[in-house]
């Protein structure tokens, strides 16, 4: 019954904020810290779903400050998009991209847990300049924005939590 009501919430809360989240162009250096961003959440989620809190408490000390600055660019960039709506909508965003990342995880099944080791270590080997690439490259789902005006080559493709775990790894 609790995964139901999560589902639910989540779906109210995607048809409360699509239509304010729809159509919201990301400049490129906001692009990276929406990447982020949902790195940090699904490895949150892994860290929740795989009891790897001690890599995922790792990953928060390392880039720590790069993750606090992502906060606030993602907050200037809903207040600048949003007004006094802003904080409101980033709240919703914010839930409901882990409620996409839990639903990656049942979806994953087994498979999820099982790659949890081998994310943690890479991301811990990667460079904070890097993150948001390496979350590009994993499909780690980020359905926020869009890049609107910059040229296709330029930008990671658009990914939404449809896709299956197993296929991405």
């Amino acid at each position: 019954m609790n995964k139901t009501r999560t589902f639910l919430a989540a779906l109210c809360g995607m048809a409360i904020a699509a239509p304010a989240l729809a159509n919201t162009c990301l400049r490129p250096e906001e692009r990276n810290v929406f990447e982020l961003r949902a790195l940090r959440s699904y490895l949150m989620v892994t860290a929740l779903q795989c009891q790897k809190s001690e890599p995922y408490n790792q990953f928060i000390r390392r880039f720590g400050g790069d993750l606090t600055n992502a906060d606030r660019a993602a907050q200037a960039h809903f207040t600048r998009n949003h007004g006094g709506r802003g904080r409101t909508l980033l709240d919703s965003y914010n839930t409901t991209m882990a409620n996409e990342h839990s639903e990656d995880a049942i979806r994953g099944g087994s498979f999820f847990c099982r790659d949890a080791d081998p994310l943690f270590q890479r991301v811990l080997a990667t460079p904070a300049a890097q993150l948001p690439a390496l979350a590009a490259e994993r499909n780690i789902p980020q359905t926020y924005g869009d890049d609107c005006g910059v040229p296709a080559p330029t930008r990671p493709a658009a990914r939404t939590a449809s896709r299956t775990t197993s296929t991405r790894r």
